[in-house]
């Protein structure tokens, strides 16, 4: 029991470096064990908190063994329709209302995918479920705003024939999430330009009058130049509607500083003031990254992070964000008060 509960680092480490069958087997169990364990602690924690509430208030207490035999086996069941519910994407279906929309987009369908993680937990044959809900949808556009692989786990080779069987009539197309950068940008870049999916790397592309905007998660060794990026120098029109596609619910502002500092404005007090898409005028901003949490209790912790942009639709004026919960899973392999999600988006 002790060394499953410290072993989720070690098994991701070993699959990182050490890919192989017992590899990912032991980290599919550890990730398990992860979000078990989360469960039975809190079984255990509520447990002793009725045993000391009736040690206090009642002359008798409870029978501990019948009550933590209870709690033990909701945690259990809880676990379980945790990881059926990751592994059965939810279809979230948002009208979205942009200004001077051209008459080729009235009521056509994006759909948006994010944080799918392709690896040791979601193969090939998640991708192809996926895949195949999202083609069912007949979607004119298809946007995967970043951490499509997870970093580790199988051969991503694998995931080509599932991630080429997306279609969609005005394409597909990929900006990177910090997961990326974890596997190397090359490994993955690689895998894609084996599929018809366009990778956006701080660029803009005009698709019959509707802008889509890809800026890569930052890299602090790399100045984005973001703000070239969304003027006639970079090819942007303010005066077009426009949708970003930027991994995490944060300001799009350039990062050229320390890895250090980096990490600190990403994950732990984020810029989530939006400030530079609002001015330069972005109708639209896709993100996901924060999962809403994925288990219970964190999306508490991720909504006080990300000052409540953590997930849904958010609009100020023009502006409007809304933040995919995520396609698939990172670490434990289930959902628990949140749901995996495919966003398709009804343009008006």
């Amino acid at each position: 029991m002790f060394f499953m509960s410290v072993s989720f680092m070690p098994a991701a480490m070993l699959l990182r470096f050490y890919p192989s069958g017992i590899t990912r087997i032991f980290y599919i169990l550890s990730a398990t064990w992860l979000g078990l364990f989360i469960y039975l602690l809190l079984a255990a924690g509520l447990c002793w908190l009725v045993f000391g509430l009736g040690k206090l208030f009642f002359s008798s207490v409870p029978n501990m063994r019948a009550l933590c035999l209870f709690g033990f086996s909701i945690a259990v069941l809880v676990s379980l329709h945790g990881i059926w519910r990751a592994q059965h994407p939810e279809i979230k279906p948002i009208d979205i209302t942009i200004k001077n929309l051209p008459d080729a987009w009235q009521n056509k369908k994006i759909v948006q995918l994010s944080d799918v993680h392709l690896g040791a937990i979601n193969s090939a044959r998640f991708m192809q479920r996926v895949a195949d809900q999202v083609n069912r949808l007949h979607p004119d556009l298809i946007l995967i705003t970043g951490d499509l692989f997870d970093g580790m786990g199988n051969d991503l080779k694998n995931d080509i024939s599932a991630l080429n069987s997306l279609t969609a009539s005005k394409g597909v197309y990929f900006v990177t999430g910090n997961h990326e950068g974890y596997l190397g940008l090359l490994k993955p870049l690689s895998i894609l330009r084996q599929t018809h999916i366009r990778v956006l790397n701080n660029e803009v592309v005009d698709l019959d009058g509707l802008q889509i905007l890809g800026i890569s998660y930052p890299d602090y060794r790399i100045r984005n130049h973001t703000r070239r990026l969304l003027s006639s120098a970079g090819g942007y029109d303010a005066d077009k509607p426009s949708i970003l596609m930027y991994h995490t619910p944060t300001n799009i502002a350039e990062f050229h500083t320390d890895r250090g500092s980096q990490q600190t404005k990403t994950y732990w007090r984020p810029d989530t003031r939006m400030t530079l898409a609002k001015e330069t005028g972005i109708d639209l901003q896709l993100s996901g990254h924060a999962h809403h949490g994925q288990l219970f209790p964190f999306n508490f912790l991720t909504r006080a992070i990300y000052n409540g942009y953590d997930y849904g639709l958010h609009r100020d004026g023009d502006f409007q964000l809304y933040v995919s919960s995520g396609t698939g899973t990172w670490g434990p392999p289930m959902r628990v008060g949140t749901s995996s999600e495919i966003v398709v988006i009804t343009l008006r």
